[in-house]
């Protein structure tokens, strides 16, 4: 068999949950119907039973087709039928169906024990049928829409030592009482069926019963027996002519389908299987094969003689091993002296192959020039056949032909790498085809010319470089204050640094910086900030200009970090210590951007920013500095030199100061006149400003001179004019 199966427990439950699948291709050589039944399960996911009816052992090869199909003609080939309720199909060696109306019942069955055929019958008509022990004998029967009474009729037809009895709520199959066996037969005058001429006995027996003519055996060689089985049936035409007493019980045992063994001189008869009875009538031969080897028989035996259990193989020592009759084994040991003979005018030749490997090779030579599968040499481009004269010069010829180095042709790569290209392959080549010099962007194309030119106007497609994103980026913090004053003069001040409007048409303060903010926001916004770096209300976290890749991650990071160790308080005495473990506090500005260029130019970014703060100390002595963070991260679309602004990030901070006199300040309420108290809160805010550029590996142009003269270029000149 060519598939595993799986448990039978495994398969049944499977094929509940499984959808139902077509029937692929499998083939079975001398497996268990009972196995091939539930592997069929396991494929098409169904349920199959099989009763008690279905025994014994197939060949059967299932072609690619619908299930049903494909289960029927497997049950037909071997006198198998099958009855479907819902998904699940009961299959026995018994086809039994009853028309109620009418009354009729019809069974079919081939070979099938009696016993199995009476239960089938009541199983079938729903009735009961009592019976008393009934011959151990199989019938092949084909009754077609009868009376129950007449199926049965059929059935015992053959043993008049039964009598059918039919009752109005049930039917017993009686067996008759024993004066109409052996002993009546010789009341009447007949010879005796067991006769005893000294330590020799004669069996001369025309028709009888199993149990009574073992009975009578005991009896005639006054032997004492104890009798296991109860399984009787109908002796016919059975002579043994001065036979020994354990011979002649041997043979007559097996006709019965049992066996005996002696304790204690008691004879144990005991039941056996027909086909254990058989086996000692098979006989085993083992025959050497010189001139073939032994795995290409099964392939050689005719399909008559391959289907049975008669031979095995035996690779280790190129034997064949048959089991069974004579007339089982008689034609397969024919057959092989048949075709192992000397292969005249053929002998082993080595063939060696320069550029292809051997197993390639033996692909594509044609059957009829290697009639025998040849033997590939391991490591090496060489195999070895058995093969005649005129066959080794076709070969040599074909080899020839065939074994030729491929042309190579060299392909270069300007932007990918290697193992990328490989990644990408164009349509018109395959992995095979490309060879790996080990050099940076140099491989060899090994087809033909011809896929060879297609290949490189496809590469022309896909060898360009990977579009280049410049990221202008600028970080801004805005701060607003305010301020609340107790002084010992009795002044309240509220001061307000945004309140003020003044407007400085100076751009000296953003002439320094790298981010071209004229250009991306106006005039009127550069003047603005300008006015705010002037006044400290706006500070530059942040000005720098970022290159990467399309989809290759960028950062700027600018933050500070404290590090600390750690301490603790000894239990006892209450003393801080100092412990080998330090701490690091990072805080400051990070941003991380990941922009990917679509193939109409808008560039897609990630953008994650991060800002944190670290407190000037901890709540305690030997606590660490706390820290806060501001976070974002966000996703923007944008084309090529459109700023995007991203703010958000805001802070409120509060501190409070006071300054006093000594001792004059503490006292409680004339106090207030001896001391000053400052509270201030802060609020703050990050923007960032990012104006992605997408350069395409061509020559850019280069910048224009400096942020001044581009600025009076833009804008000053024009008004002066």
């Amino acid at each position: 068999m060519r598939r595993a199966f799986p448990a039978i427990l495994i398969v049944l439950v499977l094929s509940h949950f499984l959808p139902a699948q077509p029937i692929q291709k499998m083939e079975f050589r001398n497996q268990a119907i009972t196995d091939i039944l539930m592997v069929l399960a396991a494929e098409s996911g169904r349920s199959i039973i099989p009763d008690e009816t279905v025994s014994g052992s197939a060949s059967f090869l299932f072609t690619d087709s619908e299930f049903e199909a494909a289960l029927t003609l497997f049950l037909s080939t071997y006198r198998l039928h099958y009855v479907k309720n819902g998904n699940v199909y009961y299959v026995s060696r018994i086809a039994s169906s009853f028309d109620r109306e009418r009354g009729l019942v019809s069974l079919a069955a081939d070979e099938v024990d009696l016993t199995l055929l009476v239960r089938s019958l009541s199983k079938t008509i729903g009735e009961t049928i009592l019976f008393d022990s009934l011959p151990r004998e199989t019938l092949t029967v084909n009754i077609e829409s009868v009376p129950p009474e007449k199926a049965l009729e059929i059935l015992m037809k053959r043993f008049p030592d039964y009598s059918v009895e039919n009752e109005a709520s049930y039917r017993y199959i009686k067996r008759k009482l024993a004066e109409s066996g052996n002993r009546a037969a010789s009341a009447e005058g007949e010879v005796e069926p067991i006769a005893k001429n000294g330590d020799s006995y004669t069996l001369n027996l025309e028709k009888g019963r199993f149990i009574e003519t073992l009975v009578e055996l005991f009896a005639a060689a006054g032997r004492e027996y104890s009798l296991l089985t109860k399984a009787d049936s109908q002796l016919e035409n059975l002579y043994f002519s001065e036979r020994s007493f354990d011979e002649l019980l041997r043979l007559l045992l097996e006709q019965g389908n049992a066996d005996y063994v002696v304790s204690g001189g008691v004879y144990y008869i005991t039941e056996l299987q027909r086909r254990d009875v058989v086996k000692k009538l098979k006989k085993t031969e083992i025959l050497a094969l010189e001139n073939i080897q032994v795995q290409e028989l099964p392939n050689l035996l005719p399909a008559e003689l391959s289907s049975g259990n008669a031979f095995r193989v035996d690779k280790s020592s190129n034997r064949v091993i048959l089991s069974g009759t004579e007339e089982e084994t008689k034609p397969i040991v024919d057959f092989i002296k048949l075709v192992d003979r000397p292969l005249m005018g053929r002998s082993y030749v080595r063939f060696d192959a320069k550029h292809l490997k051997a197993k390639d090779l033996l692909q594509i030579i044609p059957t009829k020039l290697l009639p025998i599968a040849p033997i590939t040499l391991p490591d090496s481009n060489s195999f070895i056949a058995l093969t005649n004269e005129q066959n080794r010069v076709e070969l040599e010829r074909f080899i020839a032909m065939a074994d030729r180095q491929a042309g190579g042709f060299s392909v270069r790569l300007r932007y990918l790498k290697n193992e990328d290209f490989l990644k990408v392959l164009p349509p018109s080549v395959a992995k095979e085809d490309i060879v790996d010099s080990g050099y940076p962007g140099l491989l060899f194309f090994t087809g033909s010319e011809e896929k060879w030119r297609n290949a490189m106007r496809e590469l022309e497609l896909i060898d360009r470089p990977k579009p280049q994103i410049r990221y202008e980026l600028l970080v801004i913090q805005f701060q607003r204050s305010k301020n609340l004053e107790w002084s010992r003069d009795f002044q309240i001040k509220g001061t307000d640094s945004g309140a003020g409007v003044s407007f400085l048409g100076g751009l000296a303060n953003i002439f320094s910086l790298n981010f071209d903010v004229v250009s991306q926001f106006g005039y009127l916004f550069a003047t603005n900030l300008s006015l705010q770096l002037t006044e400290k209300t706006a500070s530059i976290f942040a000005d720098t200009t970022l290159n990467g890749l399309s989809g290759q991650d960028v950062k700027f990071q600018n933050t500070t970090t404290s590090r600390y160790r750690e301490s603790e308080t000894d239990e006892d005495t209450g003393e801080v210590k100092l412990t080998g473990v330090t701490r690091e506090i990072t805080s400051g500005l990070m941003v991380g951007l990941n922009g990917w260029v679509s193939g109409n130019g808008m560039v897609t970014m990630t953008v994650s920013a991060t800002v944190s703060k670290q407190s000037d100390s901890g709540s305690g002595a030997a606590d660490l500095p706390t820290t806060t963070e501001r976070v974002i991260a966000t996703q923007i679309r944008t084309t090529s030199g459109n700023p995007i602004v991203i703010g958000g990030l805001k802070m409120n901070d509060a501190d409070k100061k006071e300054s006093k006199f000594p001792i004059l300040g503490n006292i409680p309420l004339i106090g207030y006149l001896f001391k000053d108290e400052t509270a201030s809160t802060e609020d703050s805010e990050i923007v960032l400003y990012i104006v992605p550029h997408v350069g395409w590996g061509e020559n850019e142009e280069a910048k224009d001179g400096l942020a001044a003269e581009r600025y009076y270029r833009n804008y000053v000149k024009d008004f002066i004019r």
